[in-house]
C-alpha cells in the first residue's frame, strides 16, 4: 500500500483455463452496452463479509448512484467460485483475495486488478481456557484454517516462520467460514483459528471467550501488517478496454466509499450497516467499526505489492505491478 497508509487471499488451477477457453473470450457486456448508458455491472461479492465493506456503503450511501451505475451483486460462497463468475463472464467485475487471483494471472488470465484495497485482516484466536496466547503455544496442536492451502494456512506458516516455530509441529485442519468455524472451536475440533476480525467479534459475541493474537491490523505480522492486502477488486481486460468508462465509474464510487468508512464522523451510520450486514448487536458492531474503518486503502505501491506476490505465489516477481490499474478512476 502506499506509504503514507503503512501504519495503519490459491491458485484456480486448470479448471479456470478450461473455463476461459469455454467462454469464448466474452466477459460480460462490452462496448458500454449493459444498459441503455453502458453502467450495468453484475458485482462479485461475498455475503455477509466486512471485507467487501466499500461496496455495501457505494450502495447504501449512493455513491453507485451518483456516478449512474448499475451495479447489481452476484453473491459467492467462496473466492475461487469469485474468480471463476468473472473469468466464465457472469460478473464483470468482482472482489478478490490476491490469494486467489494472483495465481491466476500467472497462469495467464487477462484480468486487471482494482483499487481500492482492503488491508491483511487476519489473527489467531484461541480459547481463553486454553491457555493459549502466542504462537510458540501451539506446538502439537491443531489449528483451524478456511481451507487447506488458503491464505489462512499461508499466514499462519508466514508467521511460524518470522517466530521460529516449526509449522511441521502443528496440524492443520479446514473448518470454513465464520459459520462452521465457531462449533469447531466450540466443541474441541480444534485449538486455535485463523480468522479476521469480524470473526473474533462474532464469535465474541456469541459468548465465547476468546485470545486473539499475531492480528495482522495491530501490526503485528511484520511485512504483512505493513503492506499485506486482504481484498481488492478485479475485471477482465477485454471488459476493461470495452467499457473503461464503466470501469473508471465503478472505481469512483468506491473510492468515495473508502473515504466515507474512513471518516469517524460516520461511525453511526456505519455501525449501522455492519449491524445489519452481519447481524451483530450494535456494541460488537461498534467494536468492529473501531478496528476496521481505517483498514480500506485507495492506492497501493509496486513494493508492498512484490510482498502480496509473494505470499500468494511463492516468488515477488511472479506477477508483474503492471497488473494493477491503481490509477483506476482518476
Amino acid at each position: 500500500m502506499n506509504k503514507a497508509s503503512k501504519p495503519a487471499a490459491a491458485g484456480l488451477g486448470l479448471a479456470l483455463v478450461a473455463l476461459t477457453a469455454c467462454s469464448g473470450g466474452s466477459q460480460g457486456a462490452s462496448g458500454d452496452q449493459g444498459t441503455a448508458n453502458g453502467t450495468k455491472v453484475t458485482l462479485g461479492s461475498f455475503k455477509q463479509n466486512s471485507i467487501t465493506f466499500p461496496a455495501i456503503i457505494a450502495d447504501e450511501q449512493g455513491f453507485f448512484e451518483k456516478e449512474g451505475l448499475n451495479v447489481q451483486p452476484s453473491i459467492a460462497k467462496s473466492g475461487p467460485e469469485l474468480a471463476a463468475q468473472l473469468i466464465g463472464g457472469s460478473t464483470q467485475i468482482t472482489a478478490v483475495s490476491p490469494d486467489n487471483i494472483i495465481p491466476s494471472i500467472k497462469q495467464g488470465q487477462p484480468i486487471t486488478l482494482l483499487p481500492p484495497y482492503g488491508r491483511m485482516d487476519m489473527q489467531f484466536i484461541a480459547p481463553k481456557s486454553s491457555g493459549i496466547t502466542d504462537v510458540k503455544d501451539l506446538d502439537g496442536k491443531r489449528i483451524g484454517v478456511l481451507s487447506r492451502g488458503s491464505a489462512t494456512e499461508k499466514y499462519a506458516r508466514a508467521i511460524f516462520k518470522e517466530r521460529g516455530v516449526d509449522p511441521g509441529s502443528v496440524t492443520f485442519v479446514a473448518v470454513g467460514g465464520v459459520v462452521t468455524m465457531e462449533p469447531a472451536l466450540r466443541n474441541g475440533k480444534v485449538d486455535a483459528v485463523i480468522g479476521s476480525t469480524s470473526s473474533y467479534i462474532t464469535m465474541a459475541s456469541h459468548g465465547l471467550d476468546l485470545v486473539p493474537f499475531s492480528d495482522a491490523l495491530d501490526g503485528e505480522a511484520g511485512e504483512l501488517s505493513r503492506d499485506g492486502l486482504q481484498v481488492l477488486w478485479a475485471t477482465t481486460k477485454d471488459f476493461k478496454a470495452q467499457n473503461p468508462g464503466t470501469v473508471d465509474k465503478f472505481c469512483r464510487a468506491l473510492d468515495s466509499a473508502v473515504k466515507w468508512i474512513n471518516d469517524g464522523a460516520n461511525r453511526d451510520a456505519g455501525v449501522k450497516s455492519l449491524s445489519k450486514l452481519l447481524g451483530l448487536e450494535p456494541d460488537a458492531a461498534g467494536r468492529l467499526w473501531d478496528k476496521v474503518h481505517k483498514s480500506f486503502v485507495t492506492s497501493t505501491d509496486a513494493a508492498a505489492w512484490k510482498t502480496n506476490v509473494a505470499f500468494s505465489a511463492g516468488t515477488p516477481n511472479a506477477v508483474p505491478f503492471s497488473a494493477v490499474d491503481n490509477g483506476c478512476g482518476r
